[in-house]
């Protein structure tokens, strides 16, 4: 399970607001807006407009289970995961905005690709794709994959600086053998997770990233984190006891 946070933010509640106008056509407007408020724990859409005025707008936890009880309440029957892929699309846009190198496949332009005929890429080639592979990051696939790897991260422990032994291709196996759950049950998890959305969770969840360069001087796609390597270990052998770190470490404390 995991816990969604975002900033109440005029441009968040208006990109809510068009998402699950989207999705919950049928749901009348003046339901979906208050059923909004609610999921966001405010008592009126009013009041959550409000607050979202302020000079430093609150941060709302996402609750599905209060969004899909106001509109029962008004006669639609909706499931609560709506609510939690809009508020993730503004979590992911926040990321994005200020980590400028991120997409779907890591946080690096890596090095220069040779196109079918093998020539190489010229460097417009290289941006045109790099821009797909961003947009990538907001489809439906990649929001789920990004509250996947939240529900894995909730059990990672920050450290004060980034270690060793905690890289985000790491992170994101693990994150996509992870059984999970919405937080009102419903499955998650688990599923494939891309590399660029275990790197967007962690950054959304307050996370320091490290990125690296290759032998050439080239951006790799691969990020390490303050995270403890000791727990994330653990995770691996227990959510990967047949992956090759569990082999290991089990061989290892059989002949110790």
């Amino acid at each position: 399970m995991f816990v969604l946070r975002i900033s109440v933010k005029p441009f968040a509640v208006d990109h809510v607001k068009a998402d699950l106008a989207r999705s919950l056509e049928e749901v009348k407007s003046s339901h979906r807006v208050e059923a909004v408020a609610r999921g966001l724990g405010f008592r009126s859409y009013a009041a959550l407009r409000a607050a979202s005025q302020q000079p430093a707008p609150p941060t709302a936890t996402v609750t599905g289970a209060a969004f899909v009880s106001y509109l029962g309440e008004h006669g639609f029957q909706v499931e609560p995961v709506h609510l939690y892929r809009a508020a993730a699309l503004i979590a992911i846009r926040s990321v994005l905005d200020t980590f400028p190198r991120l997409h779907i496949h890591g946080g690096g332009f890596g090095r220069p690709q040779r196109n079918t005929d093998g020539t190489r890429r010229i460097p417009q080639q290289q941006y045109a794709e790099f821009l797909e592979h961003r947009q990538e990051c907001l489809e439906e696939n990649a929001v789920e994959a990004f509250l996947r790897s939240l529900a894995l991260l909730a059990r990672v422990k920050e450290t004060k600086t980034i270690r060793s032994g905690t890289g985000s291709y790491r992170l994101k196996h693990i994150a996509e053998n992870y059984p999970c759950t919405y937080p009102e049950g419903t499955p998650l998890g688990p599923d494939f997770v891309p590399n660029g959305m275990l790197i967007a969770a962690a950054v959304h969840m307050g996370f320091k990233h490290k990125a690296h360069i290759d032998d050439l001087g080239y951006g790799m796609p691969n990020v390490t984190f303050n995270m403890s390597k000791a727990v994330i270990d653990d995770l691996d052998a227990e959510i990967r006891p047949r992956g090759g770190f569990a082999q290991d470490r089990g061989r290892r404390r059989a002949i110790a």
